[in-house]
């Protein structure tokens, strides 16, 4: 029913400009909702735009994630950046925000701000689990669809006959099912590469970070792997707090240096995200934390 909806707004240009789209499998609908934005309805397997969107690869489609625990205020502030150009394209941008209902106080009033002043062109898509965790302010400035539920990610995995090692790894950071098919035969090898770079010294995770730019080729690999990362530091915070996580085993580190993990992925994101050099940035990362 809500792609419906959506195609008749689409098609009566009735589209507003932000949305919450609240739980259901909220990234896959907002890729497909992008596709319907910025593309003239050409079919999605043959049409450049579609795919490019769909692979993470399309300069209109601005995807921001929780940094840590939280979407922080310079994330933020990097749309409104990002929105003060024109689409190149011309067709309009997309910003969507998954995890919105994770915003740390300062990024939502700072999105309160980009609400109240909508840009011509830009369409915001916020993803989040519930609305209620949202401010009063941002919920009164947006409409509210509540996506139907999916069968969800293992599920629908399984069923496509899914069974690697780390396919939960997978759902943790937000990968499609698709993504997961496409790189059912190397994920076990990048997440044993992950592992094993930061369980090294410090002179041997410098050497075997460059072998990362010829593992993970392209920018949606490149993508995935930031987000492995990201869950890998997070598993050596539940690890440090006794709490489950799925990377097996991984060093317990004193809360001190935890501390240094989370500022250098602060800017390892950072980096990656403004195009900064694949292995340089990783290198940086290793140098800081090991």
């Amino acid at each position: 029913m809500s792609k419906q909806l959506f195609e008749n707004l689409i098609q009566t240009n009735r589209l507003s400009h932000a949305y919450f789209l609240e739980g259901g499998n909220g990234e896959d609908f907002a890729l497909w909702l992008s596709s319907r934005i910025l593309c003239e309805g050409h079919d999605e397997e043959e049409c450049l735009t579609c795919r490019r969107i769909y692979h993470y690869n399309h300069p209109d489609v601005v995807i921001i994630r929780p940094e840590g625990l939280a979407i922080k205020v310079d994330q933020i502030r990097a749309l409104h950046e990002k929105a003060a150009y024109k689409s190149a394209d011309g067709n309009g941008q997309v910003f969507i925000i998954v995890g919105a209902d994770k915003m740390n106080p300062q990024a939502s009033n700072a999105l309160l701000k980009f609400l109240e002043e909508p840009k011509p062109d830009v369409t915001i898509l916020l993803l989040g689990e519930s609305r209620e965790l949202l401010l009063e302010t941002i919920k009164s400035r947006v409409q509210v669809v509540r996506l139907p539920e999916y069968q969800g990610f293992m599920k629908s995995a399984i069923e496509r006959g899914l069974t690697f090692e780390s396919l939960g790894l997978f759902e943790e950071i937000h990968a499609t099912v698709e993504q997961a098919e496409e790189y059912k035969e190397v994920a076990d090898k990048w997440v044993a590469t992950i592992r094993d770079t930061f369980d090294s010294s410090k002179l041997q995770a410098l050497q075997k970070v460059q072998t990362w730019e010829k593992l993970f080729e392209g920018k949606e690999q490149r993508n995935l792997c930031l987000r492995l990362v990201q869950s890998y530091v997070k598993a050596l915070f539940s690890e440090k707090k006794g709490a489950y996580h799925l990377w097996g085993n991984v060093p317990n580190i004193e809360w001190s240096h935890l501390v240094q993990w989370g500022k250098a992925l602060d800017e390892l994101t950072r980096g990656l995200h403004s195009n900064g050099h694949f292995t340089l940035q990783l290198e940086n990362f290793a140098k800081k934390v090991l």
